[in-house]
């Protein structure tokens, strides 16, 4: 029982990181550009988002989800062009350059860190890129069959190694690994023992969160229960206050009528 309630707690702990993948894919969506609620993927995102550091991440996530979609899309149409059936891809052509210019909105929301409401901001940005990606997909529908789209997208594997999207996954990883690293700072002030020698290892990127999870299993394993109770307390009022603060964003886009925050990719 002990044993549980020790891996109950560091769960919780854990569940204040962030992880470097933000993932988006337009086949989660309802396809409705009308809806207005936020999906419960982009509630949890947006959780992260109550400082700067954690908004930043998150609209940078957003960029690499749309900076893919426009390299899949680009590599769709040049695929359809020098296909021997003639293959109007005008339509398709239309929808990039409009995710282009949401990539374009996107990278400005990273510069404006006096931004009113970042959460508001970010939903809208994620809900422009969903409706375009879901239009790119069901006008490719429209053009050709399932069979030919699947080998399509079998070509597009190479576009990970993009130098666009590799500065990009740079980018994140550094900001993801210095947002945990200041949740972890305030985790071990709560245990007690601020261990600075182990986040300066894990800053510098030689040890990964699952040893520092380690680490904390071990050291919450020698506090008494009274301090595990006033560490799973603290803790839960905390996520408790994140979740109150996602909530008001939420109701707040969903009553000025924004949209389902859920992010695509062709």
């Amino acid at each position: 029982m002990k044993k549980i309630v020790n891996i109950f707690v560091v769960l919780m702990l854990m569940a204040s990181m962030m992880s470097v993948a933000l993932v988006v894919k337009a086949d989660d969506t309802g396809d409705d550009p009308d809806d207005n609620s936020v999906d419960s993927k982009t509630e949890r995102e947006i959780q992260a988002m109550n400082n700067p550091l954690g908004a930043q991440i998150r609209l940078l996530q957003l960029e690499k989800a749309i900076i893919t979609n426009i390299l899949k899309g680009d590599m769709i149409v040049q695929v359809l062009q020098g296909f021997d059936v003639d293959v109007d891809t005008t339509n398709l052509e239309e929808i990039l350059v409009n995710l282009t210019v949401n990539l374009s909105k996107v990278r400005a929301a990273e510069e404006d860190t006096d931004a009113e409401d970042p959460v508001q901001l970010f939903v809208e940005l994620k809900h422009n890129s969903t409706n375009l990606t879901v239009q790119f997909r069901d006008t490719l529908r429209l053009l050709l069959d399932d069979d030919t789209i699947v080998k399509i997208k079998a070509e597009l594997r190479d576009i990970l190694d993009s130098a666009e999207l590799q500065d990009c996954s740079m980018k994140i990883r550094h900001w993801v690994r210095q947002f945990n690293g200041n949740q972890l700072y305030r985790l071990f002030n709560l245990t007690g023992e601020v261990d600075t020698s182990l986040l300066e290892i894990y800053l510098g990127g030689t040890i990964d969160l699952d040893q520092v999870r380690l680490h904390l299993y071990t050291l919450i394993n020698q506090m008494t229960k009274a301090k595990k109770y006033d560490l799973y307390s603290e803790i839960k009022e905390e996520n408790i206050r994140n979740n109150i603060q996602a909530h008001e964003a939420i109701e707040n886009i969903e009553n000025h009528g924004k949209g389902n925050g859920h992010g695509g990719r062709p």
